[in-house]
């Protein structure tokens, strides 16, 4: 009986103690950020499987992500900066340009077209 009632206070206690150690760990990045590591991830995963991104922060409003899967011969390189510089209207949070040929080609294929890369053309 003792085990229980040390269980129904414990575990709360896990929970809490679990969800504020992810906000606090997953909180760093800017929302945008986070946004577009979801949506390429989600897109890339559709033609490539499973896929992994990470962001890397270059400067305060320059950021780097590379995504890979297990498909992908290389790695995809993106530059995610907000979309307020991008120069043309965006309908999400975050602008992207492709940064290496793979990303490029990417682009313009599968559900990853549908988030208006710049491929490095003359917009």
């Amino acid at each position: 009986m003792k085990k229980r009632n040390a269980a129904l206070y414990v575990l709360p206690l896990l929970l809490v103690g679990g969800i504020a150690f992810a906000s606090y760990s997953g909180g760093n990045n800017p929302v945008y950020i986070q946004e577009a590591i979801t949506a390429v991830s989600s897109k890339m995963s559709y033609s490539y499987g499973p896929t992994n991104c990470k962001a890397i922060e270059k400067d305060a409003s320059h950021w780097d992500m590379t995504c890979s899967s297990s498909i992908t011969p290389s790695a995809l390189t993106f530059t995610i900066q907000s979309a307020d510089k991008a120069p043309y209207d965006l309908a999400t949070s975050f602008y992207l340009i492709a940064s290496n040929d793979p990303a490029r080609k990417a682009s313009d294929e599968g559900l990853l077209r549908y988030l208006m890369i710049n491929d490095g053309s003359k917009i």
